[in-house]
């Protein structure tokens, strides 16, 4: 007779595969990242100039979208308020890189020592991070407590005062309505992509902390967290703290490449791009804001140039104004249905080749 019983003595049969150390696994998260959006640039880059200049602002999102997961990932508390921290990153860089001349005619009620103030575009890019940072820090230490749907509110409603100060208060900028013009363009794409890169580098650095490993222990129970010791409140601030100055340098990015600056740019079109990128691909990871990103970046290009018409053979193939944006929310509600993980799951990206254990040979 067969038996159909495994054998006691069965041995776990184990599939080829390069084991590496862990330290180098760990790295392998941080490479992966950085190699494939130096690909992506390096190949839109090549394409043309539309797709050079879209690569511009798809890398200035990407910082915006990692300093996001950098609180949003590691808390597990969604934030609708980073995009103050880009406004206030991109006001930094602009009210001390624009010539005191120019500041003088377009603001004329501006402060004295705002007026007067002239930077280097590296000096005025870490004057923002820690501008952005001291927002946060000073914001959180009332937001950090809440949790939730709370959370959710209180950060929206620290955006649209901070929205509202940029617009209305002349002594820190332009008459309502009006925009900062004048910026010079100090950061080529170059220049860009390794500000994208270090910004990703930092990121993961905070992601292997101490801090943020207690923060993602309280992401999965904040009830049994505190009980084990965990400091929730303390580890949401330095997080949160940390994540605005990130998102202040894509601010600061963002308005090298678009040369104008206007309070109400930074608006909820604004706020729902970049929290799509981050839920698409995966926002329990950083692998997954990189990819988020660059996947809607892509997309929104070659949506962008159906908008204006793209000719293929003898017909003219065209889109409506406005399907991009209609476009993304359709991807997003369809990717929170079927994979509500994102794309990646949220998981980082692996060491492919690790030896896989086979189940145990069955015995005649």
């Amino acid at each position: 007779m067969t038996s159909s019983n495994t054998a006691p003595n069965a041995v776990p049969r184990r599939f080829p595969g390069i084991a590496i150390p862990e330290p180098l696994a760990k790295v392998w998260t941080l490479a992966v990242p950085l190699v494939v959006v130096w690909l992506f640039s390096f190949g839109a880059s090549a394409l043309s100039q539309t797709a050079a200049i879209d690569l511009g602002y798809a890398l200035a999102n990407l910082i915006i979208v990692v300093a996001m997961w950098t609180f949003i990932g590691n808390s597990g508390v969604l934030s609708f308020g980073h995009i103050a921290f880009v406004a206030v990153g991109a006001w930094t860089l602009s009210l001390l890189t624009i010539p005191p001349a120019i500041k003088s005619s377009i603001m004329p009620e501006l402060f004295p020592f705002l007026r007067d103030a002239q930077a280097g575009p590296f000096v005025a890019l870490l004057a923002a991070a820690l501008v952005g940072g001291v927002l946060a820090l000073l914001s959180g230490l009332a937001f950090m407590r809440l949790n939730g749907l709370e959370a959710g509110i209180a950060t929206f409603a620290l955006l649209m005062l901070v929205v509202q100060i940029l617009t209305y208060w002349q002594q820190i900028g332009p008459k309502a309505g009006q925009s900062m013009t004048g910026l010079p363009r100090s950061f080529d794409l170059q220049t860009v992509l390794v500000i994208a890169l270090a910004v990703i580098a930092l990121a993961w650095l905070y992601g292997q902390s101490r801090s943020a490993r207690m923060l993602r222990a309280s992401r999965d129970s904040v009830q049994a967290a505190p009980a084990s010791g965990v400091r929730v409140t303390l580890h949401r601030l330095i997080s949160f703290t940390v994540s605005g100055a990130l998102a202040a340098v894509g601010g600061a990015v963002w308005v090298q490449l678009n040369g104008v600056a206007q309070a109400s740019q930074f608006s909820l079109d604004f706020t729902f791009t970049t929290i799509a990128m981050l839920v698409i691909g995966g926002m329990r990871s950083l692998w997954g804001a990189v990819v988020g990103t660059l996947a809607i970046s892509a997309l929104s290009h070659v949506l962008g140039l159906l908008e204006q018409g793209v000719q293929l053979g003898g017909v003219i193939v065209s889109l409506p104004s406005g399907s991009r944006l209609i476009t993304l929310g359709a991807i997003m509600v369809i990717i929170l249905i079927f994979r509500p993980a994102g794309i990646t799951g949220g998981r980082e990206a692996m060491w492919p080749f690790r030896p896989r254990i086979a189940p145990p040979a069955m015995s005649e």
